[in-house]
């Protein structure tokens, strides 16, 4: 494991095939009762960054949520259990 990976995470081992994700879906998946640890404001912070992330034709890959969760959590704005488990929410969805 090099310094990148060790920095932000082994991000190589997410698909970045895009897929279809609305804004209403994006709100039911980052959403407290399926990640406990956020609180309001992380929550709506997650749901605001990853709509904004997305694609002019509303679609996102789960490599450009995870680089964007990763920017969260660099920037302090969310815990790393935070990024993992909505990783893990999106991970379900997606498969």
């Amino acid at each position: 494991m090099g310094f990148f990976d060790s920095y932000f995470g082994s991000s190589g081992k997410y698909p970045k095939d895009e897929h279809q994700l609305s804004s209403q879906k994006i709100k039911e998946l980052v959403s407290r009762y399926k990640v406990q640890s956020l609180d309001s404001s992380e929550e709506g912070l997650v749901e605001n960054t990853i709509i904004s992330r997305r694609l002019g034709d509303g679609k996102i890959s789960l490599f450009q949520i995870y680089e964007a969760l990763t920017k969260l959590k660099n920037q302090n704005k969310i815990s790393r259990q935070d990024r993992d488990g909505l990783m893990r929410v999106f991970e379900e969805y997606f498969n």
